[in-house]
């Protein structure tokens, strides 16, 4: 199921549809899809119903879409009618999967989605589409001993009564974020990296709840200018080249210290 929805400005109207390289970036996507394309538009709230028709018509004269869907993700409008329509759209099929098991993605992969929502979250719409984030480092904690080896340790009691919560093993991340212009680096980063590390904070919060464990992450910001145009940098964000490039980094490393040694 493919869905495809240019972003639009709130002081957009009819009277001026210049489209932006984020949309026609989207749009390119869109017409390569052999499958069936909602077109989703967000924020009506924000939009005069007199003004919506011919916005409508606009879009649609760019592509063939399935369904035109207008809704207020804040407001909850239009939301059932859209998971309705989904539903109705996606075909019946056998499981693959278990019913716990929720994505066939790795934990590194959904750990760069939750750093770059993050971004988007405590960016607005400073920084659109022009973030990419790359998992550099994903150090797990060491496995807990099983069998004999394994002794429980006592809760340490409370003054005020009760026992303290157990020290949870730390999970160390590093992570880049690549943005396209000096001006979208600073946004990022913030005045003091205040911006940086409220991003940082809030991911690591999402972060700790997705793997059970504490989480020490590190992120770093670097300008790649136009690295949407880069089918080459592109095909780096793909996390099983991450896995590999890690993978890699991690052998060299054991190298560097057996030949210290």
């Amino acid at each position: 199921m493919g869905s495809g929805a240019p972003a639009l400005d709130r002081e957009q109207t009819p009277r001026k549809r210049d489209w932006r390289s984020e949309d026609e970036f989207v749009l390119q996507l869109v017409r390569k899809l052999d499958c069936p394309v909602f077109l989703v538009i967000n924020k009506i709230d924000l939009i005069r119903r007199e003004e919506l028709l011919p916005l409508i018509e606009s879009l649609m004269k760019q592509f063939k879409f399935a369904e035109v869907l207008p809704i207020s993700a804040r407001k909850r409008d239009g939301l059932e009618t859209l998971i309705e329509k989904l539903v109705d759209y996606l075909p019946s099929g056998e499981r693959y999967f278990p019913p716990e098991q929720f994505t066939d993605q790795p934990e590194r992969f959904l750990v760069a989605e939750l750093i770059r929502e993050r971004i988007l979250m405590e960016t607005g719409e400073e920084v659109p589409y022009a973030a990419a984030v790359v998992i550099e480092k994903f150090e797990e904690p060491p496995p807990a001993p099983v069998g004999k080896a394994a002794k429980p340790k006592k809760p340490r009691p409370l003054k005020g009564g009760g026992f303290a919560e157990p020290v949870l093993p730390v999970t160390s991340i590093s992570a880049v974020i690549y943005c396209e212009r000096d001006g979208q680096k600073a946004i990022l980063i913030g005045k003091g990296g205040a911006k940086l590390k409220a991003i940082g904070t809030s991911a690591r919060k999402e972060i700790e709840s997705l793997l059970g464990t504490r989480v020490y992450l590190e992120l770093h910001v670097i300008v790649e200018p136009g690295w949407r145009e880069s089918r080459g940098f592109i095909d780096t964000l793909d996390w099983r080249r991450q896995l590999e490039d890690m993978a890699k980094r991690q052998a060299d490393e054991v190298e560097e210290t057996a030949g210290d040694e």
